[in-house]
């Protein structure tokens, strides 16, 4: 039966049901303008234009008007089950609202807009999981999860704006996601007013709102004039420092989840931010402006991504690689795998590619799986986090993460040493050998064959999240300290090709750490946060959850505080765990937890000096409702008296938020 707008629309006056209200306006854009996708869709109500930005992906338009009118006469007796809820059920309640997955949570799926739904179904992190799904139920499904958040974003767009120009009259305070080219994390007391003895005059001075969002994951760099963050709907933002307004924006073609990064001119002033995308693609923008310089691709693989903020160095940036293939590999007809990680160098000026390192070798054709698909290795060893700069040798650091298929390789879980100027290996520590997982180890459905991909020899997920640490000891010393999901923590010996000096365990280990994205260290104190979330299969020992203090010399502990958390029930609100990177001044330690909870301790004792519950709704100065949630992969950032922080986080049912919270010394 053919249906016409009106015979739609009347059956949309007769139907109560809210998921049918948003198909049948997509039906009716789909009359009117040939592509529910491409033309636009009436996501939220009659009239309520919201434009799309993808391609078709499914269908003509009668066959996806009369799948909207059978719905809707479906709908129209209050005891049927709305179809787009029979989507979900089928196709996406199994990891979406399973305990023990990496996967969002619904709350988090309902904090997005269809679009960005959509997306991932098509070309991103969920386009293996969704291959089974006809285009227009993709659209379907989006459309009903997103409702909510469609409208708001309609309602946020006009976000309040800084008069003037934005200028810089000294350096940045903050300009990378280590603070400084040797992901110290650490602050002396000239650069941030924050002490022990005024502390409790620590509050919350304004809050922005990220629209779209159900992570604030780009941790901010910052000057005394403007935070530079990006966001999960690809906007970048240059926000006034002292009062939230909007400098300016820029769009880019996906998720921003990376800590930009603030290159300055000869003055020493900021000239240009330069950061990347979920889509593997970096870009340059003035600083003052948001206009674009250049932008370059780096996505050497389908699947690549960047999770890792680039480093700086003269006038090359180096880029770490990343993948989600490690995701794709549930689908048991994925031909796993063929991603390799590594490291690209790029000219600062001109974005163009000078060197590119791989971490494993062209895979090549091994065995088939139990569904037929061809196996590759070796793969994977992704790098995830900013790799690190030493000056004085020449030399690049970074941590490696597991190989997705076997054969393992030889630079996995490993610390490896590159030379700036082409990339040459100068030498590589690995601390674990024989890492061979992907997610179909661990989230493939009960009775199914999703794990089929998973290798025959099933490693632990031991990466080097976090990015190892150049420090210089009392002695004058130079040593590299790395922290693993292990648990493990390293001290290495730059002067002897990595050598390890000294090996301690922090932590019991877990998916999310042991230690997962970053420690700081002062080269007297190293400070390490350590998860040690429950359910890890390979865990050594009780958990450790909380900060620990060690002298960097010896591997000695000086101090522990073991963090009990808000409940004993197995839920992130639950877990003080602290995989978020700790920040360190001369006397404090800032950590936020997977609950929630920020809290800053004393560095000489580990004492609780302060602690802030970010899990709350906050009014915004841009008008966008925003939630805190947990504290995970940024850190806090410190610049005079303010200290920023990132609240809500959407993978591994932790506790979805949208909010930048701004702190400030008040009387």
């Amino acid at each position: 039966m053919r249906w016409s707008c009106n015979t739609i629309s009347s059956a949309l006056s007769r139907s109560l049901a809210s998921d049918t209200v948003i198909l049948l306006n997509a039906a009716v854009a789909l009359v009117s303008a040939g592509s529910f996708l491409y033309a636009g869709a009436l996501l939220a109500g009659p009239g309520a234009a919201l434009t799309a930005e993808y391609a078709p992906v499914d269908g003509g338009i009668a066959e996806a008007v009369n799948k909207a009118a059978a719905i809707a006469q479906s709908a129209a007796s209050e005891s049927a089950v709305p179809y787009a809820e029979t989507l979900y059920r089928d196709f996406c309640a199994a990891c979406h609202d399973g305990e023990n997955t990496g996967a969002p949570s619904r709350e988090a799926l309902e904090m997005l807009s269809s679009s960005q739904i959509i997306a991932a179904m098509t070309r991103g992190v969920m386009a293996q999981q969704a291959a089974r799904l006809p285009g227009f139920d993709k659209e379907i499904l989006a459309t009903y999860l997103a409702a909510k958040t469609d409208d708001a974003k309609r309602r946020g767009r006009d976000m309040p704006r800084c008069e003037g120009e934005l200028a810089y009259t000294e350096a940045p305070v903050w300009d990378r996601w280590g603070g400084d080219p040797r992901n110290s994390r650490f602050r002396n007391s000239d650069k941030t007013a924050i002490r022990r003895g005024n502390i409790d005059r620590l509050k919350v001075k304004w809050v922005f709102g990220f629209p779209n969002a159900s992570r604030a994951r780009s941790q901010p760099a910052a000057t005394r004039e403007a935070i530079f963050t990006g966001s999960q709907d690809g906007t970048v933002y240059a926000l006034d420092t002292d009062t939230g307004c909007i400098w300016w924006t820029f769009y880019a073609d996906a998720e921003v989840r990376v800590a930009p990064l603030l290159r300055s001119d000869q003055r020493g002033l900021p000239s240009e931010l330069i950061f990347s995308d979920f889509n593997a693609n970096v870009y340059a923008l003035r600083a003052n402006t948001g206009e674009l310089l250049w932008r370059t691709s780096v996505k050497d693989h389908p699947v690549s991504t960047l999770t890792g903020a680039p480093s700086l160095f003269d006038d090359t940036l180096y880029v770490p690689l990343s993948s989600t293939e490690v995701v794709s590999a549930v689908n048991p007809q994925y031909e796993c795998c063929t991603f390799r990680g590594g490291v690209v160098a790029l000219d600062a000026n001109t974005g163009k590619r000078r060197w590119t390192f791989n971490t494993v070798t062209p895979p090549l054709p091994t065995s088939q799986n139990a569904a037929g698909a061809q196996l590759y290795g070796p793969s994977g060893a992704p790098v995830w986090s900013a790799p690190t700069i030493d000056a004085s040798r020449g030399l690049l650091y970074f941590g490696t993460g597991e190989n997705y298929s076997m054969p393992a390789s030889d630079l996995s879980d490993a610390i490896v040493a590159l030379h700036l100027s082409d990339g040459r290996i100068a030498w590589a520590n690995q601390t674990l050998q024989g890492d061979t997982w992907n997610a179909a180890c661990e989230y493939g459905k009960s009775g199914e064959s999703a794990e089929i991909n998973c290798p025959d020899i099933r490693g632990p997920d031991f990466d080097f999240g976090a990015p190892p640490i150049l420090t210089t000891l009392a002695n004058g010393q130079d040593i590299i300290l790395a922290g693993q999901k292990s648990g493990m923590v390293y001290a290495m010996d730059p002067e002897n090709n990595g050598r390890t000096l000294w090996a301690i365990r922090a932590g019991m280990g877990g998916y999310k750490g042991g230690i997962h994205w970053g420690m700081a260290s002062d080269g007297e104190t190293l400070f390490v946060g350590v998860a040690d979330t429950p359910g890890h299969r390979q865990s050594v020992g009780p958990a450790r959850s909380g900060i620990h203090a060690y002298d960097p010399a010896t591997g000695e502990l000086r101090w522990a505080r073991l963090e009990r958390g808000l409940c004993e029930e197995a839920k992130m609100r639950c877990w003080a765990a602290a995989s978020a990177p700790v920040t360190a001044t001369d006397e404090l330690v800032l950590v936020g937890g997977l609950d929630g909870v920020l809290r800053i301790h004393s560095s000489r004792s580990g004492e609780l000096l302060w602690s802030y519950d970010t899990v709350r709704v906050y009014d915004t100065v841009n008008g966008v409702t925003a939630k805190g949630g947990s504290i995970d992969s940024a850190g806090p950032v410190l610049i005079d008296g303010k200290l920023i922080l990132n609240s809500g986080y959407d993978k591994f049912r932790e506790i979805p938020g949208n909010a930048l919270i701004v702190f400030e010394l008040l009387e």
